[in-house]
């Protein structure tokens, strides 16, 4: 005997990581790694030695730009 209040629940499919990153379309590949370049390369050019500020700030830069190029290489592969 089925009582009116039931719940029925349906399965769904887990949310992975993997099945999450195919939904990417070219477009937004493109997009996303355009856009991790150009701040690398700002930040490289903000790094350069006639730039103003500290060799420490500059060497910040620097790897920060370093690392969103990397970013950038990485979002276009993955």
């Amino acid at each position: 005997m089925k009582h009116e209040h039931e719940k029925v629940s349906i399965p769904t499919a887990p949310a992975t990581r993997e099945s999450l990153s195919e939904k990417d379309c070219l477009t937004c590949k493109v997009i996303g790694s355009t856009a991790f370049a150009a701040t690398g390369l700002y930040a490289l050019h903000a790094s350069r030695a006639s730039a103003p500020g500290s060799v420490v700030g500059k060497r910040i830069m620097g790897g920060v730009g370093i690392c969103f190029l990397i970013g950038s290489m990485m979002r276009w592969h993955m």
